[in-house]
């Protein structure tokens, strides 16, 4: 279903307070088309519209749309039923005709133009105080890195692909030019994403009500420094979030709610011009069950074991259910058996997981690696876990695969445990397949000099 009208990103600046219907109602098409030309935007009222269009662009991208492509790939996932598109990624054959695919980098770039736009336009606006427009360029750096570093997970193979990460990464677009571009290096990638991400954290406020803050750029450095396994800083920046106690873990497993929680760093703001709470669940409701025995997106019969497998453990019990239908049997995923929810894309559990991983993998307190796994093995019902060294990470790696099914993080973790030179394969494919990776949209193919991921599969 589509979210335009409904479903918002909201971040920060105290000037955005409301948003205009009028705005809302334009469909975003291209960055060459945009709603509001550059010679228009000459008021800090004009600026407020551009910075809150993004956020409605960004949450079509992330209201599922970008999480199931992820998840596709990776081995939480079965076929998926009747939906073309879907069933390409899924068999690891994706190319420049995907129109799924084309949709969510669209979005992603027009996010990325439209950030760019507003850094290079507020030095042009006059009823602009020096303090917003500081936090204007924050908030627009940190949307530009959240959108690239969306993309780089998904058409691009992981850090440590090549041993200087020199191996092809995504288009950086870093400044208001609407001008096409070649492919960065993976490294040159990172140096950008980080800079971004740099100048946010410094410069967002630290308490905004429900919008973006400090906190939700550090907790994405902390994402970032996982995939890179750079444990050391992976552990700082989630405890920074962790210690700040603005957060704090639900005593249910309902992550996805209907509404504001208290483990939300950063989210998808889902509601409509009227506040009517009906409908608006997004791309997750392909893997909606409850009253749907064919649902589009479903688990595996492996994971649903391994869910399963402990009659304790809560994520089991309430996360998934066995469909029978004619006498064969699929395994549907009952998470997000809602119609409205409000999407988190950072939140409190997995940074948990990300200090304990890092702090487990480095050996250096062993006993905060323990609290932050168990806080979370309790949680699901489970009795506290007191190993160490290896077995301590694979526990942790483990429960990160549980707590963060279908959220998008799954096949990450495959190559980045392939990159640790551990065994890691998704349904039998390599995790540094070709096919591990997305085929860039047709409208890249146009661009001369334009790299193009391989083709083929992984078979």
């Amino acid at each position: 279903m589509k979210l335009r009208n409904l479903i918002y990103l909201v971040f920060p600046l105290a000037l955005l307070a409301s948003c205009s219907e009028d705005l809302l109602d334009k469909k975003p098409q291209s960055t060459e088309s945009q709603f509001l030309a550059d010679e228009a935007i000459k008021t800090k009222e004009d600026l407020r519209k551009v910075l809150l269009s993004s956020y409605d662009v960004i949450a079509n991208t992330c209201g599922g749309q970008v999480q199931n492509l992820a998840e596709l790939l990776g081995d939480n996932i079965d076929s998926p039923a009747n939906q073309n598109d879907y069933i390409q990624v899924y068999l690891r054959r994706t190319d420049v005709f995907n129109g799924t695919i084309g949709g969510v980098y669209k979005n992603a770039y027009i996010t990325v133009y439209r950030a760019n736009q507003l850094i290079a336009k507020k030095e042009d606006v006059a009823d602009i105080s020096a303090e917003e427009k500081n936090q204007l360029e924050a908030e627009s750096r940190f949307l530009r890195a959240f959108s690239h570093h969306m993309m780089l997970r998904l058409f691009a193979q992981p850090a440590g692909y090549t041993s200087d990460n020199s191996h092809p990464g995504i288009v950086m677009k870093m400044s208001a030019e609407n001008a096409a571009g070649l492919r960065s290096t993976v490294k040159e990638c990172y140096d950008l994403i980080l800079e971004d991400l740099d100048f946010a954290e410094d410069n967002l406020p630290e308490e905004n009500s429900v919008y973006a803050t400090t906190y939700a750029a550090k907790a994405l450095k902390a994402r970032i420094y996982l995939d890179l396994n750079q444990f050391d800083l992976a552990a700082q920046k989630a405890a920074e979030v962790i210690s700040s106690n603005r957060f704090q873990l639900l005593d249910s497993l309902n992550r996805f709610s209907a509404g504001s929680n208290t483990e939300q760093i950063f989210a998808v703001v889902s509601t409509n011009a009227n506040g009517v709470s009906d409908d608006r669940g997004g791309a997750f409701l392909n893997y909606r069950s409850d009253n749907n025995s064919n649902p589009i997106m479903r688990t595996n019969a492996a994971f649903f074991t391994l869910m399963t497998a402990d009659t304790n453990d809560l994520r089991g019990k309430q996360w998934f259910r066995e469909i029978s239908v004619g006498g064969n049997s699929t395994f549907g995923v009952a998470r997000f058996d809602r119609s409205f929810m409000w999407i988190p894309l950072l939140h409190l559990t997995e940074m948990k997981l990300t200090r304990a991983e890092a702090l487990a993998s480095l050996g250096t307190d062993v006993t905060t690696a323990q609290n932050d796994l168990n806080e979370i093995r309790e949680r699901a019902g489970l009795d506290p876990y007191f190993g160490t060294g290896a077995d301590l990470v694979e526990a942790i790696r483990i429960e990160r695969r549980k707590e963060m099914c279908f959220e998008g993080d799954r096949t990450t973790q495959i190559k980045r445990l392939g990159v640790l030179g551990l065994p890691s394969e998704s349904r039998g494919a390599p995790w540094d397949c070709p096919g591990m990776v997305l085929q860039f949209p047709g409208q890249e193919n146009t661009v001369l000099g334009f790299e193009l991921n391989p083709t083929g599969g992984c078979n």
